[in-house]
């Protein structure tokens, strides 16, 4: 017997809801026993340098890794687990000297190691975001659930990485999501993909999260899109076309990519020319993400001559069977 799935906009009787504002408690630490719980932080700079860190905790355990890349250098990841100190009313997480939280509309990084020390403030250009209710269901009592949302969409980012005793300033933009289940993820996931891109003046998120077989593989979809300071959409009517796929030790993501939202104006992204950066960001229960950038075009249905270009970033969620 197949089980239900009830996307961001639906409750577990299939009612449609509305989308509910995105909240600074929403996405706190939450401290329930059996989630698995991940802020990922991202931030690209125009000469070619990207970082993102990740801070995760189930079940009290704290994760955190961080990763720079920046051209003609060898790429820097570290890693360790550590005790774990936040808040549950605010973003405020703190492992082994390491934090990211917010104060005020402003958002922190500080990362501390013995050869590497980051300090960043990204200052949001968008509200924050979740597609509906943030929540999908699985099974007909929504038993299994996980929880997306975005409090940074667009942020201008500044501050300094300091390795080895060497100081370089950094100046660029990114974004910064949350991520909550309490299930293995081979129990209800068949796989996800999530993506961002930024051109001058649009901002478009997306996410695709799809069943196993014992859920029909059903699809269910998230889009967001602002132009400068104004949101246009945040609506599951999205149709995701992978073009070209690529396999790189064994795992699997998309090499070419086309999205098209059912949204007025129409919109259509087209992705090409991706390229994965570092090794795969694992998670707790049960997945690897695999981070790749590529080049992407926009075009809306009003004015398909002009095309919007800009870079697009995307994580391929490949699930770990039991």
């Amino acid at each position: 017997m197949r089980e239900s799935t009830f996307s961001f906009w639906q409750d577990t009787e299939f009612n449609v809801l509305p989308s509910k504002p995105l909240t600074p408690t929403d996405y706190s630490y939450h401290a329930s026993t059996g989630e698995e719980e991940c802020w990922f932080w991202e931030a690209g700079s125009p000469d070619g340098c990207y970082l993102n860190v990740s801070f995760c905790v189930c079940n009290n355990e704290g994760k955190a890794r961080l990763m720079v890349a920046r051209p003609g250098r060898d790429v820097i990841v570290q890693e360790y687990t550590a005790p774990i100190k936040a808040s549950t009313d605010h973003l405020d997480i703190q492992m082994a000297g390491s934090r990211i939280y917010q104060a005020g509309n402003d958002f922190y990084l500080e990362w501390r190691s013995e050869e590497l020390r980051v300090d960043l403030v990204y200052k949001p250009l968008l509200p924050p975001w979740q597609p509906g209710q943030g929540r999908i269901n699985y099974g007909e009592k929504g038993d299994k659930y996980l929880v997306w949302s975005v409090p940074i969409p667009r942020a201008n980012i500044s501050g300094k990485i300091v390795h080895k005793e060497h100081e370089e300033s950094f100046y660029g933009e990114g974004m910064g999501e949350y991520l909550r289940y309490n299930f293995p993820l081979s129990q209800a996931l068949g796989g996800a993909l999530k993506g961002r891109f930024y051109s001058d003046s649009y901002t478009l998120l997306w996410a695709d999260f799809w069943g196993n077989l014992l859920y029909s593989g059903k699809h269910v979809r998230a889009f967001y899109c602002a132009h400068d300071k104004d949101v246009l959409a945040s609506t599951g009517n999205l149709e995701v076309q992978v073009l070209e796929q690529t396999t790189k030790d064994n795992l699997t993501y998309p090499a070419e990519l086309s999205l098209e939202a059912d949204i007025t104006p129409l919109v259509r992204l087209d992705i090409e020319k991706t390229k994965t950066v570092g090794p795969p960001r694992l998670t707790v229960m049960g997945g690897s993400a695999i981070l790749c950038i590529g080049e992407g075009k926009l075009t809306t249905a009003t004015a398909p001559e002009k095309r919007a270009s800009g870079r697009a970033f995307m994580e391929t969620l490949i699930i770990t069977r039991d």
